[in-house]
């Protein structure tokens, strides 16, 4: 468990220094970074977290999704990658199943060009095309929330793709 939120950074660095190495990186003009996701292995690690980041950050969003809490944090100082820099925290509390362990989970990332119903040479299409085509391997993951595209680096942490950012998604459909 983090006990300061330096060391919070302190534990991101050498997951970012692993994202910012990998195969990705020739795609680096068609996508940003989004947010970095961080699993908590127990509901009091995820409060303690929650509590550590409230009394920095400008920006805290919380919500129940597939039956856990999921805080989106705006960070008070970003992540620098070679991608973009990362100002948002997704903090998830522990599965009801108690299966989840701590540790960072995954950094998301978008592309800049949105997908247009009907043209599949923009967006996610053009950038999974271009993944293949660079021989980089990803996973089409299913979920009753959502599917993604993941990218495995290093040490079971994974670059996900998304279609948009995060707090887009959030504004469009938890804030009606």
């Amino acid at each position: 468990m983090f006990a300061t939120i330096e060391a919070f950074y302190e534990g991101a660095l050498p997951l970012t220094e692993a994202f910012n190495r990998s195969s990705i990186q020739p795609l680096e003009p068609l996508v940003r970074a989004d947010h970095i996701c961080y699993k908590c292995g127990s509901h009091e690690e995820f409060e303690h977290l929650r509590r550590l980041f409230e009394t920095a950050s400008p920006y805290l969003f919380q919500s129940t999704i597939s039956d856990r809490l999921i805080a989106i944090i705006k960070l008070p100082q970003p992540i620098l990658t070679v991608f973009g820099k990362i100002w948002f925290l997704e903090l998830s509390d522990q599965k009801p199943d108690g299966s989840q362990m701590s540790g960072f989970d995954h950094i998301e990332i978008y592309p800049l060009l949105r997908t247009i119903k009907g043209n599949p040479l923009t967006g996610t299409e053009n950038l999974l095309g271009c993944l293949k085509i660079c021989s980089v391997r990803f996973e089409k993951v299913v979920r009753p929330h959502h599917t993604t595209c993941d990218i495995q680096i290093e040490n079971g942490f994974r670059i996900r793709i998304e279609e948009e950012p995060l707090i887009d998604k959030i504004k469009r459909e938890e804030m009606k």
